[in-house]
């Protein structure tokens, strides 16, 4: 994990190369502690972009994760203004 990059985010770009990965496979592939891992993907289900299918079990969130992106892009757009 960088310095630059929080847990969350470092979940979230793991999650995304291999959604099969649940909390408790996660937290052992990164070495992190497992009730950090747990409370990041429920943050990442908060904010839209992972949706939960069932007890420790998440999805991408297709859409989420587009108006997550969409947003960031008019952010930078409106700056760059």
């Amino acid at each position: 994990m960088s310095k630059n990059q929080s847990l969350k985010d470092t979940i979230f770009k793991e999650f995304l190369r291999n959604p099969a990965l649940g909390p408790t496979e996660m937290s052992e592939k990164l070495g992190a502690n497992y009730n950090s891992v747990k409370a990041a993907f429920a943050k990442l289900a908060e904010e839209g972009l992972l949706e939960r299918s069932g007890r420790g079990n998440y999805e991408p969130s297709v859409s989420g994760i587009l108006l997550s992106l969409m947003a960031r892009v008019e952010a930078l757009e409106e700056r760059a203004q």
